[in-house]
């Protein structure tokens, strides 16, 4: 009877014998490793991701060193290879050992290039004062101005904390204060009067400025006591080696500047 019973189920035996080692081998565990490379100079790429396509939650990513390991199941498996500014690759394992494997990545152009460039007109962080101004003389040339004269008084009038005293007026308010409160020094020497022409205009030329700075608060102990500001004006020092001249026609007021 038992021989009968074994012929009858024969085959469901065998193919239970014949799938055993199969099932026995898809649980065992093994380790890929390996490492992720740059496929135009061959360096090692440090944190590109490795997963599985089928299951993306497990994964892994290179160390310094370019370096990976994962332990899964035997098996076919895919993997999808990534890094920042590569192109993606899928890669087939069949996986029936430890295995392995190494990866070249091809750069991938996730945008074209692109060039920023920058050129700084003036520097306005020399020195940790804090409260100054420093007014570029060329931008005093290309200040919109009354009557086609420039004016160094007018340029001041625009910058942040100084108002103008009045239409049309080359005096200026610092802070609140009045206009007889700022101290304007040309080259070092007190400017009693910065004005001419009922006020309109200041008496400084532009073409003869070297540099000009304005101090709103914290000023220096060298100019003394000032409520509002200090408007301290260096004139050119002149051209020593040729002569030269330079000077316009006005509506109403004319310039001129002679060195050498």
């Amino acid at each position: 009877m038992f021989l009968t019973r074994f012929r009858r189920y024969r085959f469901i035996f065998i193919a239970l014998l014949i799938s055993a080692p199969f099932h026995l081998f898809s649980q065992h565990l093994f380790t890929i490793s390996g490492h992720i490379r740059d496929a135009l100079t061959g360096e090692t790429l440090i944190g590109a991701s490795i997963r599985l396509k089928a299951d993306p939650g497990t994964g892994t990513r290179t160390n310094n060193y370019g370096f990976f390991s994962l332990t899964v199941q035997g098996g076919t498996h895919l993997l999808v290879v990534s890094h920042v500014g590569y192109q993606t690759q899928e890669v087939s394992a069949d996986i029936v050992k430890d295995t392995s494997l190494t990866v070249d990545l091809h750069s991938g152009e996730l945008l074209e290039e692109v060039v920023i460039s920058q050129s700084a007109h003036r520097e306005n962080v020399r020195s940790p004062q804090m409260g100054i101004a420093r007014v570029d003389v060329n931008e005093i040339k290309h200040v919109p101005v009354l009557m086609g004269e420039k004016d160094v008084l007018k340029t001041i009038q625009l910058l942040p904390g100084v108002l103008s005293g009045g239409e049309g007026s080359s005096s200026f308010y610092v802070r609140g204060g009045t206009g007889d409160q700022n101290l304007i020094l040309l080259d070092e020497a007190m400017v009693y009067n910065a004005s001419h022409l009922f006020g309109f205009f200041s008496t400084f030329n532009s073409d003869a400025i070297k540099e000009v700075n304005l101090y709103k608060g914290g000023m220096p102990a060298q100019y003394g006591g000032r409520i509002s500001s200090v408007l301290d004006i260096t004139m050119l020092d002149g051209n020593k080696k040729n002569f030269g001249a330079e000077g316009g026609l006005g509506l109403i007021a004319s310039r001129l500047k002679v060195d050498g």
